[in-house]
């Protein structure tokens, strides 16, 4: 069954190339002072859950939005808004928008010991079982929200691009195990030109851009 290709319509092309629609994805959608907001209504705010937006919008809201819209219709698409990675990736890259990088981090790549989706899955894991108090205590929740941003951004100043959601993130492990399903998906046009294209810069990048913010396991440009 052929797909229909959306980089084929104009728009599309243009919408998802631009960097300006990028940024405003991730601030004027107010995802990232959105995660602040709830993290300081967590720790500041009334201790009670029901009345907390770090309770009501994060793990009611969200994950409601994530459940019945993004995941079945978007799949990974909450991956490219997600508030989370943003400030190690901006570090990372030395520049918010530009490819410029003031800077460039040891890049290290993760061990491959730790690879694979187990990682995620025990992070996953671990919230299930303490959530009657992450889901109720403010304070906590607020805490744990702030630890994933923590963790993301010293791990994005140590190794390279978004090893923190590939291999750490314990939503980003669930999102990719249910997003086979959805009807929207990122594919090569044709495998030949990516086995042939041996600098790879889509994925590294180079003095014309950044590369494309993989979150799989295993980046079908790097091979295995």
């Amino acid at each position: 069954m052929n797909k229909p290709d959306l980089m084929r319509y104009r728009w599309c092309a243009l919408l998802l190339r631009a960097r300006v629609p990028q940024l405003a994805l991730v601030t004027l959608v107010l995802a990232l002072a959105g995660f602040v907001g709830v993290i300081v209504a967590g720790l500041r705010g009334t201790p009670v859950g029901a009345r907390n937006p770090a309770i009501v919008l994060v793990w009611i809201g969200w994950w409601a939005f994530l459940m019945l819209l993004a995941l079945p219709f978007g799949g990974r698409l909450w991956c490219a808004i997600c508030p989370v990675p943003a400030p190690g990736e901006w570090l990372q890259r030395g520049a918010v928008l530009g490819p410029q990088r003031a800077w460039r981090p040891a890049g290290l790549r993760w061990p491959r010991k730790l690879r694979g989706m187990w990682l995620q899955n025990a992070g996953f894991l671990l919230v299930a079982i303490f959530s009657t108090v992450i889901l109720t205590v403010p304070a906590i929740s607020a805490a744990v929200l702030l630890l994933f941003m923590a963790v993301a951004t010293v791990v994005a100043l140590v190794f390279e691009r978004r090893t923190f959601c590939r291999y750490l993130c314990p939503v980003g492990g669930f999102i990719g195990v249910y997003s086979e399903l959805a009807p929207i998906e990122l594919r090569v046009r044709d495998a030949g030109v990516c086995a042939a294209h041996t600098t790879k810069t889509c994925y590294t990048g180079n003095e014309a851009g950044y590369g494309v913010r993989g979150t799989s396991s295993r980046p079908a440009s790097r091979g295995t």
